[in-house]
Order: structure tokens, then sequence, then C-alpha cells
């Protein structure tokens, strides 16, 4: 699930696949015989997750009223960007989900989930090399998502004379690993530009031309455009309302400060009733010594994990985010010339567009095996079991028309055929000799 969600361009499918990498940690923990931390990460991570899911309905709900309702626009995370200043409470609300479920202390996931990763460690160094990768993605993918949503200009408005049904939008602006864009993309928006009423030829130009400058002349661009055509009225999303928002702000707080319940219960081992020992486990933090004790040696114990989780989130950082806008041509140079490492992001890439090639190997193995077994019984339910009904059908047909010819009412036939009946029924019943050949 991390890898699959590590190049998405749809909001809600990148927290579905992070969703399928949650329960990878849960069912890991299950099967190696942690299971209260197990549980711990499910109602630490259930907070988080929702809190992410109901930010992006809150997003999706405000792109709708500007891109339409359109899945292929209004979830495509390369259309959106800079949501953070007109959605200030989504954009704080998520970015708490985004950096609980990276694995950031002290939000509630980073205990349940480096309580995994220890124990995976404990349990088999490659169970804990994977769950310790893993925590690496899912930095990298989460903060990759909250970056393209809420970070930098809004990108949809940049498009908004571009013709959304003769290209992607996932590649306009800003590629899945932040690299430029291809000359045909760019032949392809000269092509499909339409330019509006009073628009001159200088402006198509600077428009069309928008690709391939670096970002900093992009946002200077997007500025000086918005100044210059703040006639044409362009629609941006604005804040939910306060039924949208109030359980965002809900959920903000456990995803807070519910991790630090369970520590205690997730240190001691598995008990009878799992949840009914972590839910009184907030009595044992009475004691602020004991408490500050515990956290020192969990915060020293994780450091390991937190460090891969910085590291994705760093990376993330570097690649999408738009705090520094100059772009650091030297390392993106050496990236995009560098053959193995630029086929390994396309490998990575494609493996993250494709779902993982899942459903081309089913549609080849399954899909297509069920269409060809289903064809073979078509034809053998057609020719043989058809074919023998029908047959009977024909043949019962062929001799009736035989018989109703034979008896046409006319006597001599009638006697003829009396006669040869008689001649045989004798000839059976009655041995005659029959001379010896001369």
């Amino acid at each position: 699930g991390a890898t699959l969600a590590l190049a998405q361009k749809d909001l809600k499918k990148g927290l579905a696949y992070s969703t399928m990498s949650q329960l990878g940690y849960m069912v890991l923990a299950s099967g190696i015989g942690a299971s209260q931390s197990a549980l711990f990460h499910l109602i630490t991570h259930a907070y988080s997750k929702a809190l992410s899911f109901l930010g992006s309905g809150s997003v999706i709900h405000s792109m709708e009223k500007v891109v339409g309702y359109s899945p292929a626009k209004s979830q495509n995370i390369f259309l959106m960007g800079g949501l953070r200043k007109s959605m200030p409470i989504t954009g704080i609300t998520s970015l708490s989900g985004t950096l609980s479920l990276c694995g950031i202390p002290p939000l509630s996931c980073f205990w349940s989930k480096d309580q995994i990763i220890t124990e995976s460690w404990l349990h088999s160094p490659y169970l804990g090399l994977i769950a310790s990768t893993t925590a690496g993605l899912t930095a990298f993918y989460m903060s990759r998502i909250y970056l393209l949503t809420f970070e930098g200009s809004f990108r949809a408005n940049q498009i908004n004379y571009i013709d959304f049904n003769t290209f992607s939008p996932s590649e306009y602006t800003i590629s899945s690993w932040g690299g430029a864009q291809s000359e045909s993309f760019t032949r392809q928006i000269r092509n499909n530009f339409i330019p509006a009423a009073g628009m001159g030829r200088e402006q198509v130009t600077e428009v069309t031309n928008f690709v391939t400058v670096p970002i900093s002349e992009r946002d200077r661009f997007h500025e000086g455009t918005i100044e210059a055509s703040s006639d044409r009225n362009l629609l941006y999303p604005q804040e939910s309302n306060f039924c949208m928002v109030l359980p965002l702000i809900i959920l903000a707080i456990p995803t807070f400060f519910v991790g630090l319940i369970g520590i205690d219960s997730a240190q001691k081992g598995v008990g009878l009733n799992l949840l009914l020992d972590w839910l009184i486990s907030i009595s044992s933090f009475s004691v602020a010594d004991k408490h500050f004790e515990k956290l020192v040696e969990t915060l020293i114990n994780s450091l390991p994990s937190l460090s891969l989780s910085l590291i994705g989130l760093s990376i993330s950082l570097k690649v999408y985010g738009q705090i520094n806008k100059s772009v650091d041509t030297e390392i993106s140079g050496k990236l995009r010339n560098g053959k193995i490492v630029n086929t390994f992001l396309s490998f990575v890439k494609d493996w993250s567009t494709s779902q993982g090639y899942i459903d081309y190997y089913y549609n080849i193995y399954f899909v297509r095996g069920l269409i060809l077994i289903g064809k073979l019984i078509l034809h053998f339910d057609q020719w043989v079991i058809d074919g023998f009904i029908n047959g009977t059908g024909v043949s019962n047909l062929f001799c009736g028309e035989i018989i109703r010819h034979i008896k046409n009412g006319r006597i001599p036939q009638y006697l003829l055929g009396l006669i040869i009946g008689i001649v045989s029924l004798v000839s059976l019943v009655v041995d005659f000799p029959i001379p010896p050949l001369p």
C-alpha cells in the first residue's frame, strides 16, 4: 500500500492506499504476537485517518465549486495548491493528521507505530526493516499529498483556458517527481490553448511557456496574471461551512493527545481485555515523574524510526515544497542525467500509477481466462447441447415429412405396402430352404 501511494494524483486514492499500509502495520503486529500494539495503532490511526479523509472531503467539496462535479478534476492534487490560505481550518487540521500519520511526535500515530516497529525488530530483523522502510515511505507520500494540496499557489486557475478533455491535468505544472515538463506536453498546451476574448498573442505565448520556466518565475507570472486579469473573476476554493469544519476540529484534539494515553499499557504486554487496559491506563500518568521517564525512554528508543520518517518528510519537502521558490538545478540536473536513478524513479512511478500492476495481471489471468472459459462453454452449449436438441427436432420433422408423403390416401400404394409387409413377416417366420448354388 505504501508503494502504491507514492505517485498517486487522486487525493482519495492516496489516502486509501495509505490505509492499506497502516492496516499492514496492524496485521504485522498481530502476527508477531503484539496484539496490544496492534489495537493501540488501530485506535490512534482511526482518529488521524478519519481526520485526513474528512479534510479531503472538505477540499473536494470546495474544489467542485471551481472545476465542477468531476472526480478527475476535483480530486486531482495537481490542480490544487495554496488551499491553506483560503481554507485555513481545513489546512491546519489536515496538517496535524498528516504529521501524525508521518510518525512525528507527540502526535498519536507516532507512539503506536513506534511500538510496532520496536516489536518487529525484536521478533525479526527482516520484519523490522520492512516496518521501518514503510515508515519512511509513509512520511514521504503523506507530506507529498499535503504539500501539493495546501502549499504553493492554486494551479487550477493557471490552466483556466486549457481544454481539460485533451490532456491529462496530472502532468501540468509539476510532474509526479517534481521534474520539468516534456516538449510533447508543451506542444500539447500550444495546440489546446483557448484564448479568451480580448487576450492577445503575447498573453497566449506567456501562458504557453508557463510550464517551461522555473517555479519562481511561474509564481511571479501567476501573481501578475491575477492582478492583470482581475476582471475575469477567477474562482478559488473557500472554507467549508461549520457543519463540515466542526468534525475536523473535534478529531484534531485526539490526534494530538490520544497517543500519550496508551504508552504505558502498550509497554506492559498483552492483557485479557486489551481495550479496557488501554482506556484505564490514563490513571498511571497521575505521577508526573513516572510519565516523564516513560516519555523520555520511548523517544530515545524511537530515534531510528523517527529519523527515517524525517528523511522521508525532508525528501518530499525538497521535491514538492514551495518554501524555497528557487529550483536546485544542479541536483535536478544530476537526477535527470542519472540513467539508473531516472529508470528507478520511472519504475516506481509506473508501479504506483498502475496500482502495482495488480489490475493488469488480474485482467490477464482471471478476467481474460474467465472470458475464454465462458466462450468455450457458450460454443459447447450452442454446438453440442443445442445441436443435439435441434438435431432431434429436425430429424423428427424430416421423418414426419416422409411419412406424410407416403400416407397420401391412394389404395394401390397401401396394397403394395401391405403385400411387402406380409412377405417380409412370412420370410422371417418361415424358414425357407435355400437351394445350394450349382
